[in-house]
């Protein structure tokens, strides 16, 4: 690499120490997510505008690459009925997902990032950990930021 491709690759967070890139890659997401709740959340607002309301549920619909659920112990017999889900963003290193618990209904009722890197487990992306500016008081807007995104996919079958 070149001196100034590798200073480009820095910047970006390219060649940073294992984990750094997972890190910036679940900081660059959250980000992407809040924006892309705030603009549902616009849209829901404005008295006539299923058009941008549905665009708005169509671009966070196709930023994800899966959605799963599983469910706990049941006895043979029994309909298993989700408890838990998994909304994919990136796979690889750095690999990203968005994880939570669902009601009895299927709706998320608590959501986490947690982010991976080559050879390492998933861990929980805190942003207080992370983020110097960070404040205990912003853990409200991120829970509900990542709960309104989980809210956005269905869970049913």
């Amino acid at each position: 690499m070149s001196d100034n491709s590798s200073a480009i690759a820095n910047a970006r967070g390219l060649s940073s120490p294992q984990g750094c890139d997972a890190v910036a890659n679940a900081k660059a997401w959250y980000e992407s997510i809040c924006e892309m709740v705030k603009e549902l959340e616009a849209a829901r607002e404005e008295a006539e505008s299923m058009d941008r309301e549905e665009a708005s549920q169509q671009r966070i619909h196709e930023s994800v690459l899966s959605v799963e659920v599983r469910s706990g112990w049941y006895m043979p017999g029994q309909t298993p009925k989700p408890e838990e889900y998994s909304i994919l963003l990136t796979t690889g290193g750095p690999g990203l997902r968005l994880i939570g618990g669902l009601d009895e209904y299927g709706q998320p009722v608590s959501a986490r990032l947690e982010y991976q890197d080559w050879g390492t487990p998933w861990t929980e992306y805190n942003p207080g950990h992370h983020e110097d500016a960070f404040k205990p008081e912003d853990y409200d807007a991120y829970d509900s930021t990542l709960l309104a995104f989980a809210s956005c996919f269905y869970f049913g079958e």
